[in-house]
């Protein structure tokens, strides 16, 4: 019963995730995730995200696709390199940036009660003008509270660098909570949290926020997916952003 009820929620998220695909010629900015702290040795996987952003008072939509190849060294840390193109306003499609990361886990859940962490650093190259370069480091946490219910939430410090570099240190924070319906198949929330810089926090409204849910499973025993959806909750936030992001895990 179970497996049959989990090929119909695949069915019902591949649908919802294509729909989300093809909503429109434009499309969106933000293809980040809420990063998963476990490292196991040996593993690896390459990465395929797409993003569409809805027009927003009078600016024209956005598309972002970016894909990456992450590979562990053993049992503790990973790296990871991204490439990510992106338009906006059906313009061509321009190369934005290459970023290049490592994370160390230090807690494992098999000695914690549940709880992964791990430290994450990484640069950011530009590639097109018009954007300056960044380093970052994340804490990222996870935490299951049963066999369905899972917490996952990272906190980001970062530097621009470069001409066009805001001042100050960049902040923002992620979260997700999911529970597990059926099988590998997920549904949660998820928040993101910018809060600029401590040069310029700024009011609330003038931070991006975005909250929504997500759906997420596996289509093959090398193949998942991670469908989403996220709305401004501030002003300087998009309207929407819809997401699917594929995985393939040799």
């Amino acid at each position: 019963m179970l497996s049959g009820l989990n090929r119909h929620w695949t069915s019902c998220a591949i649908g919802l995730a294509a729909a989300l695909g093809f909503l429109a010629p434009a499309c969106a900015q933000n293809t980040a995730g809420i990063a998963n702290p476990d490292v196991k040795a040996g593993a690896r996987s390459f990465e395929y995200r797409a993003a569409y952003e809805t027009r927003d008072d009078g600016r024209p939509g956005a598309f972002a696709h970016r894909l990456h190849y992450q590979q562990s060294f053993d049992e503790s840390w990973q790296g990871r390199v991204v490439l990510l193109q992106s338009e906006r306003g059906g313009e061509a499609l321009e190369f934005r940036s290459i970023s290049l990361e490592v994370m160390r886990q230090f807690v494992e859940s098999e000695t914690s009660g549940g709880w992964e962490s791990a430290f994450r650093v990484d640069g950011l190259i530009p590639l097109a003008d018009g954007q300056p370069g960044r380093i970052r480091a994340a804490w990222l946490n996870s935490y299951e509270f049963d066999d369905d219910w899972k917490l996952r939430a990272a906190l980001y410090f970062g530097r621009e660098i470069g001409d066009l570099a805001r001042s100050g240190v960049s902040i923002e924070t992620r979260e997700e909570i999911s529970r597990r319906v059926a099988g590998d198949f997920r549904i949660g929330v998820q928040a993101f949290n910018n809060f600029n810089t401590t040069a310029q926090f700024g009011v609330f409204n003038e931070q991006r926020h975005q909250l929504g849910p997500m759906l997420k499973g596996a289509i093959t025993n090398r193949l998942s997916y991670t469908a989403s959806a996220l709305f401004g909750v501030s002003r300087d936030a998009a309207d929407a952003d819809f997401r699917l992001f594929i995985t393939y895990s040799p």
